[in-house]
């Protein structure tokens, strides 16, 4: 079993603290709490939109020196953005660059395996598949089921196709935590995402993201859901900073 601290840090940002190590994620907005500097961080940036990637984390470095990062190559570090966002040649060493359908991995500090996977998203960079201490954690980053009333029929099966695509790698996987979109501006179809994930592979926690200031949407899906006996356990997630103990 594992015991794992999780924290909202707002929109599809999240703290996870292992025992040996943190992983944060898509970090936005929100206050970080205070790090344990004897821990390994690894820091995943699923894309480059302004809501996923905030340079502050290039910051983290000289705080924290145990510090990686996972970052989707959609996220260009050409020489002037290396020396907008301070990055010395230190730091980039530390710096993944992953590519969709690709298999990375990393060692932590007590030579434990961070074995990733990266699903190629439906807007923009990767989706995140990481096996750590015989447990599997998924970040969607923006890999989701965008279909919009907006859209035209032909843009919306295209959606389908290449989302189905995704979805069919996951088939059969036992995921333990998945962070996946829930989005309240697709109006009737905002569940669509996590449907297809919970219809696909078996999830224990789900922590539902990407719903801007309306939390509410959770509730929502929760009531809309009742009657289809979901053993995933879905996540009321209320307000920027709001941790959680869970025992996987």
């Amino acid at each position: 079993m594992a015991n794992l601290n999780i924290t909202y840090l707002g929109h599809s940002g999240f703290l996870m603290e292992w025992d040996t190590c943190y992983f944060l994620f898509d970090y936005y907005n929100g206050k970080i709490p205070s790090l344990d500097s004897s821990k390994m961080l690894v820091i995943f940036v699923s894309h480059s939109h302004e809501d996923h990637f905030n340079p502050a984390i290039f910051k983290l470095y000289n705080e924290h020196p145990r510090t990686t990062y996972v970052m989707s190559s959609d996220i260009r570090l050409q020489d002037r953005t290396e020396l907008k966002y301070g990055i010395t040649e230190d730091l980039y060493r530390r710096i993944t660059v992953a590519y969709p359908n690709q298999e990375y991995k990393l060692t932590d500090e007590g030579g434990n395996s961070i074995d990733i996977s990266t699903l190629k998203s439906t807007d923009r960079g990767v989706a995140f598949i990481i096996r750590y201490k015989g447990k599997t954690v998924y970040h969607s980053g923006d890999l989701n089921l965008w279909v919009w009333k907006g859209e035209d029929k032909q843009y919306n099966n295209d959606m389908r196709a290449r989302f189905n695509k995704e979805m069919s790698k996951l088939k059969g996987i036992d995921i333990d935590i998945a962070f996946a979109p829930l989005d309240p501006r697709q109006e009737e179809w905002y569940g669509l995402g996590i449907d297809a994930l919970l219809e696909t592979a078996k999830v224990n926690y789900v922590f539902p993201m990407h719903f801007w200031d309306k939390p509410e949407v959770i509730l929502k899906y929760l009531k809309e859901n009742e009657s289809k006996n979901i053993t995933a356990n879905i996540i009321n997630i209320t307000e920027q900073g709001q941790s959680w103990s869970i025992e996987i």
